[in-house]
């Protein structure tokens, strides 16, 4: 099949679907498809063998945002962003034979949607959020599959457009994110994680007033992103300089090594989270999660098994859990052993078979 991904974020910015875009793609053209990732004019990563990689100019969300009337408009200014990537590259989308076009976003249906009308591809929606604006709902009846992220999401796609996505997770890739010999821990406190984007959603305030809780940790954490000045501000508040270090954005490519010397992963979200790539890769390599009873998580963790759910933006409860767990060892490496055995299930040919299958049913 000729495949077509399209989104403008893949060429542009690392994150969860980017790399959803880009590790799907390497496995397409691993089973012999023609793939192309469609996205914004930026920097981006190195293209795996087989898949073709074009960029198209875009205005961005930020001068649509500097206008007045558009400047709390979220999702107008997004929307208005795409539409523009989409004036450029709807004639190459509508001409390039597409079998499938496979977009992540529901700003994305119009352009997709015209494609197939002008070439007659299949429009395959992936939802991994809550994308919605004024208008989607009457695009959105239109397209020819969709699949999301997560049963959490599903339902949310359900009640607004009325049809239920097919449920494929997301995919890691299991030959990086695996156990590795664990790094020597004597002599120092215990070592707790964070990673991902410094949202204020993310709930990395919650696991800096956690800390303040548990005696003898630290925090570390991994990600950069606009909250990174609060955040630093309830670090001197709370007088943990010497017990949280900010590590900024890290690739992915260094995180096993990181997963491999830290004891729990936290993860406390508290909004916009429906699936949890963070706690799937930790697990994967061996590492429990502590984690928010929210979105996503309770579909990612075996409650339990792999790790604990807590209930969101309750720094007692979260420290209390870790606790628990760092004052039980045993419990902790019958999690580790448990963690990438039942992460297995998230491995990049599964999430491929489920993609192509549904490829296949069109």
């Amino acid at each position: 099949m000729r495949i077509a991904l399209y989104n403008l974020t893949t060429t542009t910015k690392f994150g969860g679907v980017e790399s959803f875009v880009w590790d799907l793609a390497r496995e397409l053209a691993g089973r012999g498809h023609a793939v192309s990732i469609i996205g914004g004019v930026g920097s981006r990563r190195e293209a795996a063998p087989g898949v073709r990689v074009l960029t198209f100019p875009f205005i961005s969300r930020r001068f649509w945002q500097a206008i007045p009337p558009l400047r709390r408009a979220y999702a107008e200014a997004k929307l208005l962003e795409r539409l523009t990537l989409a004036v450029p590259a709807l004639a190459h989308l509508a001409r390039g034979g597409y079998d499938i076009i496979h977009i992540q976003k529901p700003y994305d249906l119009a352009p997709a949607l015209l494609a197939r009308r002008l070439g007659g591809a299949k429009v395959v929606l992936g939802c991994h959020g809550e994308d919605f604006y004024r208008g989607d709902t009457l695009l959105a009846r239109h397209v020819d599959a969709s699949v999301s992220c997560s049963h959490f999401n599903a339902a949310t796609i359900e009640a607004h457009y009325g049809f239920r996505p097919q449920v494929v997770f997301n995919g890691i890739d299991t030959s990086l994110f695996r156990p590795l010999e664990p790094a020597e821990r004597r002599n120092r406190p215990a070592q707790l994680l964070f990673v991902g984007r410094l949202q204020p959603w993310k709930g990395v305030e919650t696991a800096i007033r956690a800390l303040a809780l548990i005696p003898d940790a630290e925090l570390l954490i991994a990600g950069a992103g606009e909250d990174r000045v609060r955040l630093e501000g309830i670090v001197a508040e709370l007088k943990l300089e010497q017990r949280v270090r900010f590590l900024g954005g890290l690739e992915r490519q260094t995180l096993p090594q990181l997963y491999s010397r830290c004891d729990l992963l936290l993860a406390t979200s508290h909004a916009s989270e429906t699936f949890g790539i963070g706690p799937v890769e930790a697990q994967a390599c061996g590492l429990p999660v502590v984690a928010s009873n929210f979105g996503g998580f309770p579909e990612v963790i075996d409650a339990g098994r792999t790790g604990l759910l807590v209930p969101p933006r309750d720094p007692q409860a979260l420290a209390e859990a870790v606790t628990r767990l760092l004052a039980d060892p045993a419990r902790r490496a019958a999690m580790a052993a448990a963690a990438p055995t039942w992460a297995a299930q998230f491995a990049w040919p599964a999430v491929t078979d489920r993609i192509e299958a549904v490829y296949r049913s069109l």
